[in-house]
C-alpha cells in the first residue's frame, strides 16, 4: 500500500467546500490531514472559519484549524452570493466544542513542510492569499512541498467574468504568486468542475447513506438544489470536491502541462489564467491543468466515498 499524502487543506468554507471537507474526512486511507486553514472569499473570514471548525467538530476529526487571512493582498474583499448569509445556506451546525488552533495558515503550512520535507501537498480551495503570504513568508517553500493543487482558474471561459473564475478574480495577485512560485501546481478549473453536474440520483444516494459526512453533505447539497430552483442561482456542482479528487483518484482526469500566466488587471481579464498553447513565451510549463474528467467515474467515486453506492 502507497503511504498516505500529507495533506493542508486551505478552504473559504461555503457549501462546497463543506461537501470537500466531509469527503476529504472519508479518504484516510490515501491522506493524512494535517491541518486546515480558513481563508476570506466565498463569505468573511469570522465566517469561513467558524463554518471549518463547526464542520470539521461535527464530522468528529482532530485536524486543527488555523485562522487565516481577512482580505486579498492588495483588494478589497469580494465574496459570493450564491452561499447565504453565513456561507452554509440554510445548514445550521452545531457550535464546535474546541477552539481554533494557535498560529496562523502561514505557521501551520511552514510546520508541515519542515515535518514533511518534499511530501507535503496542499489543497487550496479558495482564494490564495494564505499560500501566496506562506510563499513570500518563507521563500524556502517550494522545495519542501511536493505539489499544490487549486480549485481554480479555467484556461475556457469564466465564472466572475467572461474569463475569469470566482477564486482566482478575488485575490489575482496571491494567484500569480503562486504561480510563479516554484512550486508544482495542479489546476482544477472550470474546464473540469463545471461538467459533472449534480444528479438527481446520487442526491437520493447521499441522502439515504448514513453517518455524518452523508448527513451534512445531503443537507447542502438539497441547499444548492433548491438554490437555483427557488433564486436562479448556480447549478449545483461540486467544484471543490472535483479538485480533491483530482489527489486521491488521478486516473478520473486527463492532464496537460501549460506555462499559465495570471492576469492581475483588466475589467473582464482580472484573475484570467491565460495557457500558452502555442509556446509564444517560451517559458516551460508551470501548471498541471485538468482538461478532462470521467464523470461517470467521477460520480461512482463519490458516491461510493459515502458508502451511497450501488
Amino acid at each position: 500500500m502507497p503511504s498516505r499524502i500529507p495533506l493542508v487543506m486551505d478552504v473559504d468554507t461555503g457549501t462546497d467546500d463543506a461537501v470537500c471537507i466531509a469527503a476529504a474526512t472519508l479518504c484516510a486511507d490515501r491522506i493524512e490531514l494535517v491541518g486546515i486553514g480558513a481563508v476570506c472569499g466565498n463569505v468573511e473570514i469570522e465566517k469561513t472559519a467558524r463554518n471549518t471548525l463547526d464542520l470539521i467538530d461535527f464530522l468528529g476529526c482532530d485536524a486543527p484549524v488555523h485562522v487565516g487571512a481577512s482580505r486579498p493582498l492588495a483588494r478589497p474583499l469580494c465574496t459570493a452570493v450564491s452561499h447565504g448569509t453565513t456561507g452554509l445556506g440554510d445548514v445550521v451546525l452545531p457550535a464546535a466544542r474546541r477552539g481554533f488552533a494557535e498560529g496562523g495558515v502561514t505557521e501551520l503550512i511552514h510546520e508541515a513542510a519542515k515535518q514533511h520535507p518534499g511530501r507535503l501537498e496542499i489543497l487550496a480551495v479558495g482564494p490564495l492569499t494564505n499560500i501566496a503570504t506562506a510563499l513570500i513568508e518563507h521563500p524556502e517553500l517550494p522545495s519542501l512541498i511536493k505539489r499544490i493543487t487549486i480549485m481554480g482558474g479555467a484556461i475556457r471561459g469564466g465564472n466572475m467574468t467572461l474569463a475569469s473564475e470566482f477564486n482566482l478574480y478575488c485575490d489575482p495577485e496571491a494567484a500569480r504568486i503562486v504561480f510563479e512560485s516554484g512550486c508544482a501546481l495542479t489546476m482544477v478549473g472550470l474546464d473540469v468542475t463545471l461538467k459533472p453536474e449534480l444528479p438527481r440520483h446520487v442526491f437520493d444516494r447521499i441522502r439515504a447513506a448514513s453517518g455524518p459526512q452523508a448527513d451534512v453533505v445531503a443537507r447542502v447539497l438539497d441547499f444548492m438544489m433548491r438554490r437555483k430552483d427557488e433564486f436562479g442561482a448556480d447549478d449545483p456542482n461540486l467544484h471543490d470536491v472535483i479538485a480533491l479528487a483530482a489527489i486521491v483518484k488521478p486516473s478520473l482526469f486527463r492532464f496537460e502541462s501549460y506555462y499559465v500566466h495570471l492576469e492581475t488587471g483588466g475589467e473582464v481579464t482580472r484573475g484570467m489564467t491565460i495557457a500558452d498553447f502555442n509556446n509564444v513565451s517560451k517559458r516551460p510549463p508551470n501548471a498541471r491543468v485538468a482538461v478532462d474528467i470521467d464523470v461517470d467515474g467521477f460520480w461512482d467515486w463519490f458516491v461510493d466515498l459515502f458508502g451511497a453506492g450501488r
